[in-house]
């Protein structure tokens, strides 16, 4: 089996930076198609600009009705592939909650990956054509911290519903897959490093590149990974096996 995804539709969302604009650069130069959807649109301009040929989607997939104008993104195409990379990770202590925090991270990191993948799956079976979808979680599903309360649940939530849509999308040969990363050094992670002190640039142990998650996605994405179905991959150095 290989790798490339040549003349497959990809849709990849958080596409404008970190892990998602790193995942859809490894699946342009494994021959895929893509459309980009992000909500920072100067964010989602330079990504295009990386990827000559990429459509571009400014989209803020919290919102349910989000299937016109993903409809009319795709212009009648069927996707092949569906990256969910879009996210919010802020913190805040239990005690210190309000409702506006709780629902903007739940809104995009679960109802919207969600309501991607539903319409995605919907379009891969009506097409007759067997698919992919890869959710980006993290492994503060499995080992959360203090003040991740929010975007905890909203990645345990994802976990288990990746575990189901395996189940009923399976039927019509669509796979869906988990990504669990720990740390990753995208440039949010970045500017927080440098203002805590840390050294320009530099990756503490046990941070992760963003290519390093990429190529795991990239591969459950691929026929690489054909007969890997409901499976959460923690990418994460193996850090959560000595907690």
């Amino acid at each position: 089996m290989t790798s490339r995804l040549d003349g497959r539709l990809a849709v990849v969302t958080g596409a404008a930076s970190g892990i998602g604009r790193c995942i859809a650069g490894h699946l342009a130069l494994a021959g895929a198609r893509l459309l980009l959807v992000d909500r920072d649109e100067a964010g989602l301009m330079a990504a295009q600009r990386d990827m000559p040929g990429a459509t571009v989607l400014v989209l803020d997939i919290a919102d349910w009705g989000i299937d016109g104008p993903l409809t009319s993104a795709l212009d009648g195409e069927n996707p092949a592939i569906l990256i969910n990379a879009a996210g919010l990770f802020p913190s805040r202590p239990i005690l210190d909650l309000d409702e506006p925090h709780w629902d903007a991270v739940i809104d995009v990191n679960l109802k919207g990956a969600v309501r991607m993948a539903q319409l995605a799956a919907r379009m891969m079976r009506d097409a007759g054509r067997d698919g992919a979808i890869v959710n980006i979680g993290s492994v503060q599903s499995l080992r959360p911290g203090a003040g991740k309360a929010a975007y905890a649940a909203s990645k345990a939530g994802l976990a288990a519903v990746t575990q189901v849509m395996a189940r009923e999308f399976s039927p019509f040969g669509i796979r869906v897959n988990a990504v669990a990363p720990g740390p990753v050094l995208t440039e949010a992670t970045r500017v927080a490093i440098e203002a805590a002190g840390g050294k320009p640039g530099a990756a503490p142990p046990g941070v992760a590149q963003p290519d390093e998650i990429a190529r795991v996605a990239h591969f459950l994405a691929s026929d690489a990974a054909s007969f890997v179905n409901g499976a959460i991959w923690t990418v994460d150095g193996g850090a959560t096996l000595s907690r």
